[in-house]
């Protein structure tokens, strides 16, 4: 008989890339003689007060008053761009960004604006070069560096993310997003040791970056540091009691400790929170069957099925809790299904029970 041997899946970590806040250009202006221009400067004021307080319809209105007196008032043009990035009407925020520019050759606040619109419209060859070109209006501007490397990073270039999350750190060594996402590119190339520091940083910086424990807890993971992992999935999920994903990660490292009821619960927590989380259901039976519950082990992979018809390790799964229940045809099934997704263990598993007929010929069941 083919010992019972389980796969864990869903061992990810979460990725949290934040690019920087629109630009609103903050200055306010001096009133000059001219009772144009001083109608202009007013309703330009006061739309920036409107801006950074997030009310973007008056914020409008107060802008085009001051572009409809002044239409040369370059300022006036960077700030509606970003009151229009709040209402995302980005075609418009890229239109004002570029008349801020050409009445201001050489500013990188414009440059720089106009990124983040392309990027947010989904215009991501258009939004790098726009960082490009901020970058070297003001080489001195981090976060021209950091947000094209999220471009960067999201497109999968990670060695030329590194560089620009390192020329971000240059620039501003206490730029917490950086160390974060600096951190999450090494973990993704798989370097977790050099991720740690910078996670560690990431919260020395910026406490309430709570993406940093959950990344940090799986980098420590990847090193085998599972008493660290557990302490920042802990600490994540005080603060964060919602999130599936957290759970999974953490009922990953207690299966990894050998704590399988522990392990059990996380998974169940997720289902609860998210029922349609193939993953937790898959680790759940995983446990279930580390703890002998064969009948659970086959109900859970049964319903990671449903959710995920192409989930190869659920059909492993469910195969050897078949196995354990001397449902022979079902794990032949089962087992052969896996190796058709490309898990080659189940050809394996399946020639080691003695299961006859080539693989992808599926015996009739005798369970449900």
């Amino acid at each position: 008989m083919l010992s019972t041997r389980t796969l864990l899946t869903g061992c990810l970590f979460a990725l949290s890339l934040r690019a920087a806040p629109a630009l609103a250009q903050v200055d306010s202006v001096r009133a000059r003689t001219l009772p144009g221009r001083q109608l202009a400067e007013k309703a330009y004021n006061a739309g920036l007060v409107s801006l950074q307080a997030h009310q973007y319809a008056a914020a409008l209105t107060s802008f085009n008053q001051a572009l409809a007196t002044k239409p040369d008032f370059a300022p006036a043009y960077t700030n509606r761009a970003a009151t229009q990035l709040g209402l995302k009407n980005y075609v418009a925020a890229v239109a004002d960004y570029t008349q801020a520019s050409r009445l201001k050759p050489g500013a990188f606040e414009p440059l720089m604006g106009r990124g983040q619109a392309h990027e947010a419209a989904g215009q991501l060859t258009e939004a790098e070069a726009d960082y490009t070109a901020a970058q070297l209006a003001n080489p001195a501007y981090a976060p021209a560096w950091y947000g094209r490397g999220v471009l960067r990073f999201e497109r999968g270039d990670y060695a030329a993310a590194l560089s620009d999350f390192d020329d971000a750190l240059k620039v501003d060594p206490k730029y917490a997003y950086a160390y974060h996402d600096r951190a999450s590119t090494n973990l993704r190339l798989g370097h977790p040791a050099e991720a740690l520091p910078d996670y560690t940083k990431a919260l020395a910086l910026e406490p309430t970056l709570l993406p940093a424990l959950l990344n940090r807890a799986a980098a420590a993971r990847r090193l085998g540091r599972l008493d660290d992992a557990l302490r920042d999935y802990d600490a994540y999920l005080e603060k964060v009691s919602t999130n599936p994903l957290a759970f999974t990660n953490r009922g990953n490292a207690r299966f990894e400790q050998q704590d399988y009821v522990g392990a059990r619960s996380d998974y169940a927590r997720a289902i609860v929170l998210d029922a349609s989380y193939a993953y937790a259901w898959n680790n759940r039976a995983a446990a279930e069957l580390k703890l002998q519950h064969y009948e659970q082990a086959v109900a859970d992979a049964t319903e990671a099925l449903r959710l995920r018809p192409d989930y190869a390790e659920a059909y492993l799964n469910r195969g050897h809790a078949r196995e354990m229940l001397r449902l022979a045809d079902g794990a032949c099934a089962d087992w052969r299904r896996a190796a058709e997704l490309g898990q080659a263990a189940g050809n394996d598993y399946a020639a080691a029970a003695g299961c006859g007929g080539p693989a992808g010929e599926a015996p009739t069941t005798t369970d449900k």
